[in-house]
């Protein structure tokens, strides 16, 4: 437990993935080398663990709320194999809030683990180093097919370029958007939540599939989304925006062939819709197959898309860039 007084608050940010994503994924990275462009946002995931007054166990309000005398009786998978890493075996009450709905696309599982492993960590770790420590919880105890740039974009905040190298590792590039440009881009880039959840993993799958099979088409795509991220870092450099939604829009061109569960009927009409009254371009956030719409709109063609997007029954999600990554208070 981190805190003389025995209780922590731990937050994370929710991540946007602008482009590069499903190279970080082990099939490919460790073939080919995966990059990734993406950035912190100002919606997190807090958690909070405090000592409890009891001899034994553990008390979690996570889904639900319950008690449990052991990690292994944790009915939650992510904060399940956590404890069984991190937790020193104290009696603990733990929380946790989201500010968006889970498996919508935006990394909270990973925001998740790395708010609880900076809570539960004996000793500060640094943002790569908490960033390696909850991917590990996905990847190596869960046996999820899930890349590293969740945890990394959560721990690190920020505009951020990350390499994954063959050799498995994960080299970080900050990336030096002006803040003029960063506060339009804010404003032009419009979040939308489709209504759908789904399961990060399972849609993920069919591309590691493809990948270790050798399909020669799903290679190909993937390629063609890691070279996306040097134009679209010169693009917000620079301060090109349509530029950005232009390139949004090819990389989910060529995400949706990944597989026949990328993308949704319904989001593909609304997705269309909202091109024919003024967006650039975008893309479904993660994995795909519902979760979160993102969109480049120019200001003077909001109005239109909002009211095309809310027909199609989408509600909209504020959201602001943020520098800030894992952040922890002792209490």
């Amino acid at each position: 437990m981190s805190a003389d007084t025995g209780m922590w608050v731990s937050s994370a940010p929710l991540r946007i993935s602008l482009a590069g994503g499903g190279t970080d994924l082990p099939g490919y990275a460790l073939r080919f080398g995966g990059t990734v462009l993406g950035a912190g946002t100002d919606l997190r995931v807090t958690v909070m663990g405090r000592r409890a007054r009891r001899s034994t166990g553990i008390r979690v309000c996570l889904d639900s709320c319950g008690h449990a005398e052991s990690a292994q009786e944790l009915a939650n998978p992510f904060a399940r194999e956590a404890m069984l890493r991190h937790w020193d075996g104290t009696p603990l009450d733990l929380f946790s809030t989201g500010d968006v709905p889970g498996a919508t696309g935006m990394g909270s599982s990973a925001a998740f683990c790395v708010s609880l492993v900076a809570g539960l960590s004996t000793k500060p770790l640094d943002a790569c180093s908490l960033a390696r420590a909850a991917s590990d919880i996905e990847i190596d105890g869960l046996g999820r097919p899930v890349g590293r740039q969740d945890h990394y974009l959560s721990a690190l905040g920020g505009f951020r370029l990350l390499h994954f190298h063959r050799d498995g590792t994960v080299e970080v590039e900050d990336v030096a958007v002006p803040a003029g440009f960063k506060h339009r881009l804010g404003e032009e880039l419009l979040l939308f939540h489709t209504g759908t959840s789904r399961d990060a993993g399972e849609i993920l799958s069919d591309q590691a599939g493809g990948t270790e099979r050798g399909d020669r088409d799903t290679t190909h795509r993937l390629h063609e989304i890691k070279e996306l991220t040097a134009p679209l870092k010169d693009a917000l450099v620079q301060g090109r925006l349509t530029e950005v939604g232009r390139l949004l829009g090819r990389h989910w061109e060529l995400k949706r062939g990944l597989g026949a569960r990328v993308s949704l009927p319904r989001v593909d009409r609304a997705y269309e819709d909202a091109l024919a009254v003024g967006a650039t371009g975008g893309k479904l956030l993660g994995a795909g197959g519902g979760g979160f719409l993102l969109l480049h709109v120019p200001l003077d063609r909001q109005h239109p898309v909002r009211e095309v997007l809310t027909a199609h029954g989408m509600r909209e999600q504020p959201f602001a860039f943020d520098t800030r990554g894992a952040v922890l208070h002792t209490l």
